[in-house]
Formats: C-alpha cells, structure tokens, sequence
C-alpha cells in the first residue's frame, strides 16, 4: 500500500515540476536589439535548471507596432512566454493614458497620477493597483513601486545615462500577474529612452 501512495505521489510530483519551474521564472533585464535603436526590445528572465543554478534567459520581447512609421510611438506588441498582448496609447494627443489588452481578454489600464507629470503612474487590471514612479522626479532611468503592500519591484538601466540595457528586480507578490508587470516596465523604458 506504502508502495503504491510512494509511486502516486512520485507520478504527481513529476507532473507538477514543470509547472513549479514556470512560476520561478522571474523578469531580470531588458535590452535593446539593436544598439541604435529603442523600437525593439528583448525580455530576459531568470529560470531555475535541475541543479538549481539561476541562469538568464530571453523569455520575451517588446516591439513597435508600426516600425516603418517612425513617428508613431502609440502602438507596441510584447511577447513573453507565449502569451501575446499589445500596449496603445488610449487616445493619439493624451500620452498620460495607455492600455495593455492581452489576447485572452485582460486589460491593465496606466494612467499619470498627475497631468503633464509623466514620473508618477497609476497601474491597474481593475482588482489590484499599484503606483509607480521615478526615484527622482528630473531622470527617468530609476523606477520603482511606492506601495509595499504587494511587494517591491525597481527597475533601473545597468549604466547611468545608457537606456539601452535595464535591470529589473522583481519581488512583487505572486497575486501580481505578469501583465502588470509589463506594464511597469513598458513605462520605464518608454519614458527612460529616446525615441529614436
């Protein structure tokens, strides 16, 4: 009987490791695919092999919708996992609102907690918000959450001044979906690089 109740729980345990591993993935960075341009962008996360050794891999990616339009920034479409969603500026001439729509029917609504104050945000999926802001209100290469109730989640560029590489550190609660996540992070490095 012993026996049997091993194998069971051996059998579930093995169906679940894949499982146990995606939920480790955590968001660690974001580069630029090329080094003169901020059109395209790479997602990297951090995963857990089975010798339980953190390596980095590209798990994502964020691009403008319309590359040939050089002029409209309004519209960009990510990747990560396999999940898909695009990031639109709710309306052309108000760049305090933006909308994140998966193709599974989320919505992540970002909104600047003050007009013509592009520092401080406001980022919601209706069930669960979070603000998020520049440390300092004149650079926009170091943001952060201000509200520690769901956890803590900073991004900031590797070198001061260069926004082509971003660092990440994602302690946010599991509640947190990675939708709004990409949403912080599109904020940053939207706001943190020139639109070039």
């Amino acid at each position: 009987m012993t026996g049997k109740f091993f194998l069971i729980l051996l059998g579930a345990y093995l169906f679940m490791l894949p499982v146990i591993w995606a939920q480790d993935k955590v968001l660690s960075g974001m580069s630029t695919r090329w080094n003169d341009s901020f059109v395209e962008w790479e997602m990297f996360c951090f995963t857990q092999d089975t010798a339980a050794l953190e390596e980095e891999e590209r798990c994502g990616s964020l691009q403008l919708r319309w590359l040939n339009l050089r002029d409209d920034w309004s519209e960009w479409d990510y990747e990560l996992d396999g999940a898909r969603g695009n990031i639109r500026q709710k309306w052309k001439d108000d760049p305090t609102e933006w909308e994140l729509r998966t193709f599974t029917g989320e919505v992540v609504t970002m909104r600047a907690s003050w007009r013509n104050d592009l520092s401080q945000w406001r980022i919601t999926n209706n069930s669960l918000s979070l603000n998020f802001r520049t440390r300092w209100s004149n650079q926009l290469d170091e943001w952060r959450t201000e509200d520690h109730t769901h956890g803590d989640f900073s991004i900031h560029t590797r070198f001061r001044n260069d926004p082509r590489d971003w660092i990440i550190e994602d302690d946010l609660r599991e509640e947190i979906p990675q939708t709004m996540k990409i949403a912080l992070l599109f904020l940053a490095i939207f706001h943190g690089s020139p639109k070039q």
